[in-house]
């Protein structure tokens, strides 16, 4: 099922791609992105539980996190190299593949629970507050470290290395409380660091010589 949910999103958005510019077809190739990388993780956290006995929780709390931080961060890698005086919202991007990547995890677990008592609507509504801010802030502070790395000289993979491990302790911290008896924690925690980090972002990004 999840087969054919990638492929009718993949294909119209790379229409859509075609049809762009500049930074904004930049800004839909993230998105796409987020969507295959939903693709890989989901075919690697499946080759982990059968291939050693791990649990859909203990998979969520100790690999998952690792396996998806790294598969939606792929392309902001790309960025390291680059020259300092070429400037691009990798922030936006690295929100973009979260949502991306969210959006199509939505969809499978809304059919996997689609005859569940209670209302679809409200648990995708949940979801869309909960699981879908905590891919976007993640990815979103991997953008922001490669940003600071590309100014500091010399100790450009310890803090590219540190900041991934915040991001991915972040989502582990997450799926932990979700499945834990303090599950409130979970359903407000994204919400609180989605606002901390667009307020950051928001600060940083008024200043004239700065992009981020």
């Amino acid at each position: 099922m999840y087969e054919a949910i990638f492929v009718g999103t993949f294909v119209p958005l790379l229409f859509l791609a075609f049809v762009l510019k500049g930074e904004n077809r930049l800004l839909i190739l993230f998105f796409i992105w987020g969507l295959v990388a939903f693709v890989l993780s989901l075919r690697i956290n499946n080759a982990l539980i059968a291939s050693f006995p791990l649990g859909m929780e203990k998979l969520s709390i100790n690999m998952a996190p690792i396996v998806e931080e790294f598969a939606k961060a792929l392309p902001l890698y790309f960025f390291i190299g680059l020259s300092k005086e070429k400037k691009f919202p990798l922030v936006s991007f690295g929100v973009a593949v979260g949502i991306g990547f969210s959006i199509l995890e939505n969809y499978i677990y809304l059919f996997q629970h689609f005859n569940d008592s209670g209302s679809p609507v409200s648990f995708i509504l949940t979801r869309c507050f909960t699981t879908c801010l905590i891919h976007a802030t993640t990815t979103g502070i991997i953008g922001a470290g490669i940003v600071l790395v590309k100014r500091i000289k010399g100790i450009v993979w310890p803090i590219h290395f540190g900041l991934f491990a915040v991001a991915v302790t972040i989502h582990s911290l997450y799926n932990l409380y979700v499945f834990s008896s303090y599950n409130q924690i979970g359903l407000y925690m994204p919400v609180v660091l989605f606002i901390i980090g667009v307020a950051l972002y928001k600060k940083l990004s008024n200043k004239k010589d700065e992009e981020i």
